[in-house]
């Protein structure tokens, strides 16, 4: 299925449908996640447990990782609670609190397989619960491992985006502009990008997509910032869109960058996109300051992308 997205020229749509959403939407989210939910499957089918720990955030992982610890303690000391604290030799405590809290740090010691201190199993009940509880351990460690290990090893482009995009002067006409970076120390060659807009058509009653043509679409080296710029001309489909109009057509400005991560020699993606409220007119963005250490590297401050300034 094709759709026209000028008056020459036709485009496939991007996978997102052609409905015209009664709502407004978003494609993509700030942190380049498709917004798309997926229902319909029961129960454990609609969970990707794998793919949803390895792409939270770090502070969210380990905050998963001690509750998942926390809580299995607290289940197999219940466990012990129940079987008896005389079924464990060395436990002396009286108070019935005391005894539990002593079973949970007993749980924690046979989950790590760390070995036992004072407290240890007697009778068959005791040593079950806690051999079932040490294979879960060494099972429970050993995903997490791989998932962390999934987290560092998988290669990435950690792009900074601009938090607008501006319609600026460009050369005798108007662009649509905005600035990226690499966030990280290793490089990122043969940089290409890919620029969609995605609108409600009023008259058709669709949702179409229009690519937009760029100044540069590929660059050798992300060094320093990469300006993309589309320019608004007779070609162009937002050629006399002001920012009303972009909010009217509830439209969203799509970027694809694909580039090749210089470290681990693979091509990597990088997804962001900005709604009309993220559309500054009249406005262009102030150079990045460049300079030189005393080692002769140039030196830039990447957060300097976002910084703009309003045209009278």
């Amino acid at each position: 299925m094709a759709i026209f997205i000028n008056k020459t020229a036709k485009q496939p749509e991007l996978g997102f449908g052609q409905k015209n959403y009664n709502k407004a939407v978003r494609f993509i989210n700030p942190d380049g996640s498709v917004n798309i939910k997926r229902t319909g499957l029961r129960g454990l089918k609609n969970l990707d447990i794998y793919h949803w720990l390895t792409t939270i955030s770090f502070v969210k992982l380990i905050l998963v990782i001690l509750a998942g610890y926390t809580v299995t303690n607290l289940l197999f000391a219940f466990i012990y609670y129940m079987i008896g604290a005389n079924h464990f030799g060395g436990l002396e405590t009286t108070s019935e609190g005391n005894k539990f809290m002593s079973l949970f740090f007993f749980s924690a010691q046979t989950l790590t397989t760390v070995g036992y201190g004072h407290v240890f199993p007697q009778g068959f009940a005791a040593s079950a619960a806690s051999a079932i509880e040490s294979l879960l351990g060494l099972l429970g460690f050993a995903l997490a491992t791989g998932i962390l290990y999934g987290r560092f090893s998988r290669p990435q482009a950690d792009l900074l985006y601009s938090k607008n995009a501006l319609i600026a002067p460009y050369q005798d006409i108007t662009g649509l502009m905005f600035r990226i970076t690499n966030k990280v120390q290793y490089e990122l060659i043969e940089t290409e990008a890919n620029v969609t807009i995605s609108y409600n058509n009023s008259e058709t009653n669709k949702r179409e997509f229009a690519q937009l043509k760029l100044e540069i679409n590929r660059i050798n080296f992300l060094a320093l910032s990469w300006t993309i710029v589309h320019p608004i001309d007779d070609e162009s489909p937002i050629k006399g869109w002001s920012v009303e109009e972009f909010m009217k057509r509830d439209a969203e400005i799509m970027i694809l960058v694909k580039a090749i991560n210089d470290t681990f020699s693979q091509t990597v993606y990088s997804r962001y996109s900005f709604k009309a409220n993220e559309i500054v007119e009249k406005a262009k963005f102030k150079p990045l300051k460049q300079e030189a250490d005393k080692n002769g590297r140039v030196v830039i401050s990447v957060t300097d992308i976002h910084k703009y300034e309003v045209l009278n």
